[in-house]
């Protein structure tokens, strides 16, 4: 039982810290960018600088998370990483992170739900009894990689920086020809069957294969009553057409929804959106 005892002990002490957060040296910054908008905020100084961006395809239902560092080992690293929120949620998701050029930073990224941040913590509760002094609450967000080190990140005034992010894909979505007003008819939103077996390996164009076509192509479609994806186009192009039509025809063939539903309780049309990435086997994002 003492053997027992101690071993437990110091499997305890072996057990490592929780990642302190960190806390930010700049203001929220929201990109209206040409293909997505992105939300972004600079945590350090000089080395220990970490830049946590964020960045949404208007209405998907998934956010990229981008995390910057000055960390330049040139090694690829792939893996499962936790995404958790304090007081919310939690998301699994599949990273990748690699040194780019553009930035001279190493970068981790993954999609992330974003479900996950419609719960912001908006007040604490006051521990007195005047309600005036409660407070708005520093969100903190997790980011735990396996195979490598995590992140924490208090993010002050979160609730407000996802809705200017909001507003950003509210403009993309107006010159895309949507309403933008859609999503706040929505009392249900379309539910997506089995999304992830849309798209496979078996429906990159053969056609293009030869000469090392590859891209991003990112596609809107129509979500019918009846819950099929029709009138699918290229929003933001691969940069290959072949590519771009290979995605919308995997989409219309397969995607199927539990249609959106209205505040009447009747199913609407809705819209939704999708980035695709055609990459040859071998091949990786970095290098690019």
């Amino acid at each position: 039982m003492p053997l027992m005892l101690a071993l437990s002990a110091a499997a305890a002490i072996a057990e490592p810290a929780a990642t302190a957060p960190m806390t930010p040296s700049g203001r929220w910054n929201v990109d209206y960018g040409d293909t997505a908008c992105t939300l972004g905020r600079t945590y350090g100084t000089g080395k220990a600088e970490t830049v946590l961006a964020m960045r949404q395809l208007p209405l998907g239902s998934t956010l990229e998370m981008m995390i910057y560092t000055n960390d330049r080992n040139g090694a690829m690293r792939l893996g499962q990483a936790t995404i958790t929120l304090a007081g919310g949620g939690s998301d699994e998701s599949r990273y990748e992170s690699y040194p780019t050029q553009a930035t001279g930073k190493r970068m981790t990224r993954m999609p992330v739900d974003i479900a996950l941040f419609e719960t912001l913590p908006a007040k604490t509760g006051p521990t007195d009894t005047n309600p005036a002094s409660a407070k708005p609450a520093d969100a903190v967000l997790r980011v735990s990689p396996e195979k490598m080190p995590g992140w924490a990140f208090v993010m002050p005034n979160a609730k407000a920086a996802f809705e200017a992010l909001a507003k950003c894909n509210d403009a993309t979505v107006k010159l895309w020809g949507i309403d933008p007003t859609e999503r706040s008819r929505i009392a249900q939103p379309a539910e997506p069957r089995s999304p992830e077996s849309w798209v496979t390996t078996n429906d990159y164009p053969m056609s293009v294969v030869g000469k090392g076509a590859q891209g991003t192509s990112t596609i809107l479609w129509t979500i019918s009553l009846d819950g099929h994806a029709v009138d699918c186009r290229t929003v933001v192009t691969s940069g290959e057409v072949e590519l771009d039509k290979a995605a919308c025809r995997a989409i219309a063939a397969r995607a199927r929804y539990t249609p959106a539903l209205g505040f009447d309780g009747k199913p609407m049309i809705s819209h939704s959106t999708r980035k695709i990435t055609w990459r040859l086997p071998g091949t990786w994002s970095g290098g690019k």
